[in-house]
């Protein structure tokens, strides 16, 4: 998947536009969503962040994953 279609499918889910989710602005909004969705606990694996979740590019990517199935 490039950069531009990760970017189209994060939009499609999170109803977040014009934000560049590989940025940390982008992080902010993308985690904000996260911990405000049911299932967050189990993206998470408990109800602590994981630490490799606190970057900008693994969190995307394994959101994309894991929304992906």
């Amino acid at each position: 998947m490039t950069l531009m279609e990760q970017q189209r499918f994060l939009e499609g889910i999170t109803h977040i536009c014009d934000v560049d989710f590989l940025s940390w602005h982008g992080w902010e909004q993308l985690m904000a969503w996260v911990r405000r969705q049911a299932w967050r606990v189990d993206f998470f694996g408990g109800e602590k962040i994981p630490s490799r979740l606190l970057y900008p590019k693994s969190l995307t990517s394994e959101l994309i994953a894991f929304m992906a199935g």
